[in-house]
């Protein structure tokens, strides 16, 4: 009996030690390759610093606090295949991390969502990827890298991604049919730089405080609608927006103000740029070597310079509101009938002698202007500008002058009070 016993002792035992080594042995990436398709893994909260790879239609799910800490040659987080979906997780990479990105993604159908990535390299690079969904995610870097980087990539979706201090914040090559929501860009150099990517839609992002707010070169069939592009003016050759080899595209109701150039476009041709407020900035628009264009109601006002243009030729330029035009409407067309002339003439000549600059808007420099006028090739015109700005200031805009309203009552209510309660005690 006591054999026997003891027999049972000794096999449990071993049972316990092998079951403890296979929990020992037993790696995250272990535990994804044992997931079955379909299923879904949750990641209780921890720091995790395997590297791991997610190749088959799987979710992966972090609770809050769940952390990949990595300082390696190869990507924190590497999804492939199709149909994967990416939830709550949170990358933080070392100063001398050496992989070319925390996410590197190919394939399609892919879900990366409610993500936050600290890292000095590439935050998410897409490499043929296609029909995948970016939302909600969270990219700090240190300027030296792009937060999403695009090759061959086409039909993505990228909605509410925010980003700063890194080098681009979206840079795209060779992909298309790309899609841009919704997305805040900052304290970075370009905040989108699409270099040769055709029927591309940036709507309602913010870029502010880089180099130059989009730059888009060599693109056909895109939209670039309702974004607003502010404070790009930290470097000599700042833009808001920057457009080369563009066409067949539209350019409408953007807020480009506060930057040193508001828009730049050369070598395009059959665009719209209609209803955007150029506002605030050195020099409103720059315009060369475009055709065919047409520029209508947009608004340009409180710029040092509204227009600037050369070589432009068989471009409509109407109907839009410049705040230094003459105005006369006699037929209530809302039409000024005197058309606007847009003279470069002190742009160029503080451009060669920066030192004149001081002397804008100064009344021998007006007089100057006027006597030593530019070619007229190199003049723009709009023969039928607006009498009243219909473009509409942002919603910060009007928050703000609501606000003043709100006090202005209430100290003129204050006022009145204190003068009847004052004058009931005499």
């Amino acid at each position: 009996m006591k054999v026997i016993m003891s027999f049972f002792i000794i096999f449990g035992l071993m049972s316990l030690l092998n079951s403890r080594e296979v929990f020992a042995d037993q790696t995250l990436q272990s535990r994804i390759d044992s997931t079955m398709e379909g299923g879904t893994l949750y990641l209780k909260k921890g720091v995790y610093h395997e590297p791991i790879v997610l190749d088959k239609p799987i979710v992966l799910v972090g609770e809050k606090g769940a952390t990949f800490q990595s300082c390696s040659t190869k990507p924190m987080i590497t999804v492939t295949g199709q149909d994967v979906s990416l939830i709550g997780i949170a990358i933080v990479s070392c100063p001398k991390d050496e992989s070319p990105a925390a996410i590197l993604v190919s394939g399609q159908n892919h879900l990366l969502e409610d993500l936050t990535i600290v890292t000095p390299i590439r935050g998410i690079q897409f490499d043929n990827t296609k029909k995948s969904m970016v939302r909600n995610i969270t990219i700090s870097g240190q300027g030296s890298e792009n937060g999403v980087d695009l090759w061959q990539s086409n039909s993505n979706r990228f909605e509410r991604i925010q980003m700063k201090h890194v080098e681009d914040g979206f840079y795209m090559e060779n992909s298309h049919h790309n899609t841009f929501i919704e997305n805040t860009v900052q304290n970075s150099r370009y905040g989108f730089h699409i270099m040769f990517s055709n029927y591309i839609t940036i709507r309602d992002n913010i870029s502010r405080k880089n180099f130059t707010g989009a730059m888009i070169m060599g693109t056909k069939g895109s939209l670039i609608e309702a974004n607003k592009l502010t404070d790009n003016n930290q470097n000599v050759n700042a833009q808001g927006l920057l457009l080369y080899d563009i066409h067949e595209s539209a350019i409408r109701k953007n807020s480009i103000s506060t930057n040193r150039v508001g828009m730049y476009m050369e070598d395009s041709n059959n665009n719209e740029i209609v209803s955007n407020n150029f506002t605030a900035n050195f020099v409103g628009a720059q315009i060369t070597k475009i055709e065919n264009n047409r520029i209508t109601n947009n608004s340009f006002s409180s710029n040092v310079n509204e227009i600037q243009a050369k070589e432009e030729t068989h471009n409509i330029i109407e109907n839009n509101y410049w705040d230094a035009a003459l105005k006369l409407d006699t037929d209530g067309d809302r039409l000024s009938n005197l058309p606007y002339r847009a003279d470069p003439y002190f742009l160029n000549l503080s451009k060669d002698v920066p030192a004149y600059q001081l002397f804008f808007q100064h009344p021998g420099m007006l007089l100057l202007q006027k006597m030593l006028k530019s070619p007229e090739s190199v003049l723009v015109e709009d023969n039928s500008p607006l009498m009243k700005n219909n473009i509409h200031f942002d919603i910060k805009q009007e928050t703000s002058r609501s606000i003043a309203w709100m006090i202005s009552m209430f100290m003129i209510i204050s006022s009145l009070l204190f003068i009847y309660l004052g004058r009931k005690k005499i």
